[in-house]
C-alpha cells in the first residue's frame, strides 16, 4: 500500500475522511504537535522519518472571521505554509492534495463556478488560501488543489451541530437566506480525492455535493427530518455584523472532476440524510 501523511489531522476534515482513505493507504495522521506546518526544518524532519508517497495537507486557519484581526497568521498558515510543504513534496517527488475553499471567489456570480473562473476573494481569509493555492502550484505543478465548501461532519463543531443546539436551548433560530451554496458532509470528499490520486491528477478541482440551497433552506431540511419544532427566521447576512463578508454565491460545477476521473459527487439532501442517520 502506498503511505499517504495526512496534516491537520484532527480536525473535521481528518476525523471524517481519513478513517475510509485507511482502506487504500497506510495512512499517518498528524498534527501541530507532530508537524508544525510552518517550520521547514520540522516538514523535512518528518517526511525523512515517514517517507511518505503522497502528502494530504488538511492543516489550516480556518477561523474565517479571525483572520480579519490576524493577517500575518492567516497568510503564514494558509499561503506560506503550504508553500512549504508543497516546495518539499516537489523535492521528493511526493505526490500532494492540498484542501481550499469557495471563499476564493466573490460570490457576485449567478452560475456555478467552474475552475476557469478567475477568483476574487472578499475576505482575508480568501485571499490567504488563494494564495495559498498559487504558492502550492507554483512549487509543486503536480499537486492536486481541492476545492470544497460548507462542510459539515461527525467529531466537531459545524452548521449542524450549531443550529439543533439552539434550538433546543432557545427555541428560535435564526439563520441566513441570502447566501447559497452546497452543503458537502466531509466524508464524501474521501473517494474523490482517492479518484484524483489513482488518476494522478494534477491542478484545481471543484469538489461539492451538488445540487444548492441558501443555509435557510439547509436549516429547514435538518429540522424538517429532525422533527425539531423550533420557530426558525429567515434573515439577511448584513444582520449578523461579522467581520468578514461571505460569498452570495458559491455553487460549484464539479463536471471536471467527473470528466477526469468519473465520479460525481451525490446531492446534498442525499447525503445529509446518510449524515443525520
Amino acid at each position: 500500500m502506498l503511505r499517504l501523511l495526512a496534516t491537520g489531522s484532527h480536525g473535521l476534515l481528518g476525523s471524517n475522511i481519513l478513517p475510509i482513505l485507511e482502506r487504500y493507504y497506510t495512512v499517518t495522521p498528524l498534527d501541530i504537535e507532530e508537524w508544525d506546518i510552518t517550520d521547514r526544518d520540522a516538514g523535512d524532519r518528518t517526511i525523512r522519518e515517514c517517507k511518505p508517497d503522497i502528502i494530504l495537507n488538511l492543516a489550516a486557519y480556518t477561523n474565517v472571521d479571525g483572520c480579519e484581526d490576524c493577517l500575518s497568521l492567516a497568510d503564514r498558515v494558509n499561503a506560506e505554509a503550504a508553500g512549504i510543504v508543497a516546495d518539499l513534496c516537489a523535492r521528493r517527488k511526493i505526490k500532494l492534495v492540498h484542501i481550499s475553499t469557495d471563499y476564493v471567489f466573490d460570490g457576485e456570480k449567478d452560475s456555478p463556478y467552474t475552475e476557469q473562473d478567475v477568483p476574487n476573494p472578499a475576505s482575508v481569509y480568501g485571499l490567504s488560501k488563494l494564495s495559498g493555492e498559487r504558492k502550492v502550484l507554483d512549487a509543486c505543478p503536480s499537486a492536486i488543489v481541492v476545492r470544497t465548501q460548507w462542510l459539515y461532519g461527525h467529531g466537531g463543531v459545524n452548521f449542524i451541530s450549531k443550529i439543533t443546539q439552539i434550538a433546543r436551548e432557545k427555541g428560535v433560530v435564526e439563520v441566513v437566506d441570502d447566501q447559497r451554496g452546497s452543503p458537502t458532509y466531509t466524508k464524501d470528499l474521501a473517494e474523490p480525492i482517492r479518484a484524483l490520486i489513482e488518476e494522478n491528477a494534477a491542478g484545481i478541482y471543484h469538489v461539492a455535493n451538488s445540487g444548492s440551497c441558501t443555509w435557510f433552506e439547509f436549516a429547514r431540511e435538518i429540522f424538517d427530518r429532525l422533527k425539531i419544532e423550533a420557530q426558525l427566521n429567515p434573515i439577511a447576512s448584513v444582520h449578523l455584523n461579522r467581520k468578514a463578508k461571505r460569498p452570495r454565491y458559491s455553487v460549484f460545477d464539479c463536471s471536471k472532476l467527473t470528466r477526469d476521473t468519473g465520479f460525481r459527487m451525490r446531492p446534498w439532501p442525499e447525503a445529509l440524510q446518510d449524515y443525520l442517520g
